[in-house]
């Protein structure tokens, strides 16, 4: 497990598997993004008080979709003082366990790839969803707009903080050896793509990913050029 601070009011926590976590500062409180595979809690708390937070600092976790190395610990989570979960109500059926996703559609370089990671990810514990979100949508109590971006599941979301200038884009983009490619795993591949491009003229300073590492000032510009090109970049193919 690994804390890495992004910026002074921003923190990637890393885990033991293939996801990782966002806790955003804002004045005494913090908002997560995302949570991990299962059992981050101890970690998420040592992300907290390094800042001089605890556990009662936490009032809000977002999940940007139901797969369980971004929702792995929010039923863990759930039960802390103050957290309210938020997610798409397309995804929030499957997240507290009502329903299940179907399996992503996979191209052939893909298959080797998902066969080696899929077996080391633990199921996500049913958690309660507090506020079922949807496109467009202005999240005041937290200042963030949520981004819709079906294709990766039918309810990924990105979230946009314009006063922070910061963009988490879920799993729908990853950055990959200094690229900003596609995400792999995608329920509708075509669906998957055309979300990419609301990616094309956000204003931000920085960029976290699902996956890979975030980007700070100029090096954005690498997300808005992916977007934009004719053919959106997927080393996978």
């Amino acid at each position: 497990m690994k804390i890495v601070d992004v910026r002074p009011d921003l923190r990637m926590v890393l885990d033991d598997g293939p996801g990782q976590a966002y806790l955003l500062r804002r004045g005494s409180n913090a908002v997560l993004v995302d949570t991990g595979i299962a059992g981050q809690g101890k970690v998420i708390t040592e992300a907290l008080r390094g800042w001089g937070l605890d556990r009662e600092s936490l009032t809000h976790v977002v999940l940007t979709h139901w797969h369980p190395d971004h929702a792995g610990s929010a039923a863990e989570l759930a039960a802390w003082p103050n957290v309210r979960v938020w997610a798409h109500r397309s995804d929030a059926p499957i997240i507290r366990g009502d329903s299940y996703s179907s399996l992503p559609a996979l191209t052939r370089a893909e298959e080797e790839f998902y066969a080696h990671i899929a077996d080391t990810i633990p199921d996500a514990a049913p958690c309660r969803v507090d506020r079922e979100l949807d496109d467009d949508e202005i999240l005041e109590e937290i200042d963030a707009r949520v981004l819709s971006t079906p294709g990766h599941t039918d309810g990924s979301i990105a979230l946009h903080f314009p006063n922070e200038a910061v963009l988490f884009t879920g799993d729908i983009a990853t950055e990959q050896g200094g690229q900003v490619v596609l995400g792999p795993f995608n329920l509708d591949r075509a669906q998957a793509r055309d979300s990419f491009r609301r990616f094309a003229d956000i204003d931000i300073d920085t960029v976290c990913f699902g996956h890979g590492q975030p980007l700070r000032g100029d090096d954005t510009a690498l997300l808005r050029n992916a977007a934009t090109a004719n053919e959106i970049p997927d080393p996978l193919g």
